[in-house]
């Protein structure tokens, strides 16, 4: 599941974990995708836990804290 917010510059932007390839070591990512600028490429940050702690911090967390997480995030490739 997502979770919709707006960042300090009124874009538009969804949220949610993601835990990459079956069975592989990778850590899980929390992905920002912009709803409201289609140009803008999705961004992501890596979460130290597993996919359902990411998942649960993704909706749990005050809004503000996701706001500090995409302003920490990098480019997806």
């Amino acid at each position: 599941m997502s979770r919709v917010f707006v960042d300090d510059d009124l874009l538009t932007w969804e949220a949610y974990a993601s835990g990459g390839k079956f069975g592989g070591a990778e850590r899980p990512k929390i992905i920002f995708h912009c709803l409201s600028d289609a140009q803008r490429r999705a961004r992501f940050v890596t979460h130290e836990s597993d996919e359902a702690d990411a998942e649960e911090l993704v909706h749990e967390v005050p809004e503000e804290r996701l706001k500090a997480m995409l302003a920490d995030s990098r480019e997806l490739d």
